[in-house]
């Protein structure tokens, strides 16, 4: 079975197979990292960047590099998507040849789980490339025991301490596991027919479950202002719990708001290119949900760390602050990177909705419709759902997370209507990008040979 879904996996196209290696290597990776920080003792023998280097705060960086893998797990998953259409006529011929629903669903699994097997392996190569281009530099012998090194550079990968054999395997084999779980995640609505047919449950409207995460949140939020300073334990679980709570909180509620959305623009849209869009996600707002969902948890980080600069600002001596704005600084090339990783998810789902409906898009063409139309029509389905979700948790972030620590002052105000600023042109620029990657697919969608039938 496994050479199976290795076979269906180049099937599939060798571009998809990378993306899904990719992604797993940069997860794993991380991981990796996040680990390495773990192992380190009180006072390390090398010499690494402050917030590393530095016991209290080092757990609270090793959090943040777990949590870059979030928008590359949300890009796996509209990976595994790409090619839907395709991919269930492969498994229809499989059923055609006596394979049974579950012996479907098991090598579409298996589909996914090789690249990312595959990636997962690399992703080693990924921890010691980091390794080596951020890596500590040895301090050992030249100071008595209990000094703490600081490093001028961005050094934040310990070289002093190394994961055992047995962790690698360890992290090799769940973020694999976590590959096939996406792959299994992706079709579970999906059951093929022998002549080739896709029955789907009955597309209900997305539920605002996400709610009930955000409160969580905000309880936890509560809870670090109600005991800060009374309790260690709670000073350090509050925040990345709150963090945590209100990251899947918005992953969650992308495609509800998407839905939302989608129904109230329709009623009002004026033109051909958000009508369409408008009614595209009203219709299926899963997709693009899904793409956009990962902008909701950059822009809270963001807005989080912006009415953080402010209070900084505020507070502390100016002697100081570079410890504390050096930090943030570290914050925002990861949330830059971050960003990365959604203008490749939102390139994947206009890919994934081209394919799809390249029949319709085509004739859209045929009916006098221009490539331009179309892409102006995806741009709308993008920027309806990512731009809501980037201000809506840049807002969120700074209220609940930076107004919370730094208070409610003019420069927070500032600061706060800044970074809803950037964080919006940021995403349209993300958009744009996105759609102009996917350039060569929306040309070949318009292509008139798509209206043939045989």
């Amino acid at each position: 079975m496994i050479g199976l879904g290795w076979r269906l996996a180049l099937a599939a196209g060798q571009g998809r197979a990378m993306l899904l290696a990719g992604c797993t290597a940069i997860v794993c990776g991380l991981l990796l990292v996040t680990q390495t920080i773990a192992m380190l003792p009180q006072y390390p023998d090398e010499s690494l960047y402050s917030v590393v280097a530095d016991a209290g705060t080092r757990g609270g960086f090793a959090f943040g590099a777990a949590m870059l893998s979030v928008p590359a797990l949300l890009l796996l998953f509209q990976a595994v998507r790409l090619g839907t259409s395709a991919r269930e006529r492969r498994l229809a011929a499989l059923r055609l040849a006596g394979a049974t629903p579950g012996e479907v669903r098991r090598i579409g699994a298996v589909e996914v789980g090789v690249p990312a097997a595959v990636g997962a392996v690399a992703g080693i190569g990924v921890f010691l490339l980091l390794r080596l281009f951020f890596g500590g530099v040895s301090m050992r012998g030249c100071c008595e025991e209990g000094v703490t090194f600081y490093s001028a550079g961005v050094r934040f990968v310990p070289t002093s301490v190394t994961p055992a054999w047995w962790q690698f395997a360890l992290t090799v084999v769940l973020v694999a596991g976590l590959g096939v779980v996406v792959g299994l995640a992706a079709d579970r609505r999906v059951v093929v027919s022998p002549l080739g047919l896709t029955r789907r449950h009955d597309p209900r409207p997305p539920r605002p479950w996400g709610v009930v995460l955000l409160l969580g949140g905000v309880m936890a939020g509560a809870a670090m202002l109600v005991f800060w300073r009374d309790s260690d334990v709670v000073d350090v679980a509050a925040p990345l719990v709150a963090i945590v709570l209100l990251v899947g909180g918005l992953v969650s509620l992308a495609p509800w708001t998407a839905y939302v959305i989608g129904r109230r623009v329709a009623r009002r849209a004026r033109t051909g290119p958000v009508l369409l869009a408008a009614r595209r996600l009203a219709s299926d707002p899963r997709p693009a949900g899904r793409a956009a969902a990962a902008v909701g948890g950059i822009g809270l980080v963001a807005g989080g760390s912006a009415a953080m600069v402010a209070g900084i600002l505020d507070d502390v001596q100016p002697e100081d602050r570079g410890y504390y704005l050096g930090a943030i600084g570290l914050v925002g090339v990861a949330l830059l990177i971050s960003l990365v990783a959604v203008v490749g998810s939102l390139a994947v789902h206009s890919v994934e909705s081209l394919l799809d409906g390249k029949r319709s898009v085509a004739s859209l063409a045929a009916l006098g419709g221009s490539s331009e139309l179309v892409a102006r029509a995806q741009r709308a389905e993008i920027g309806l759902v990512a731009v809501p979700m980037g201000v809506g948790g840049t807002l969120l972030g700074a209220v609940l997370l930076g107004a919370a620590l730094a208070g409610i002052t003019l420069l927070w105000l500032l600061a706060t209507v800044a970074a809803v600023l950037v964080m919006a042109a940021l995403v349209w620029a993300a958009i744009g990008l996105a759609l102009l990657l996917t350039g060569p697919w929306l040309r070949a969608a318009t292509d008139p040979g798509n209206l043939r039938t045989a």
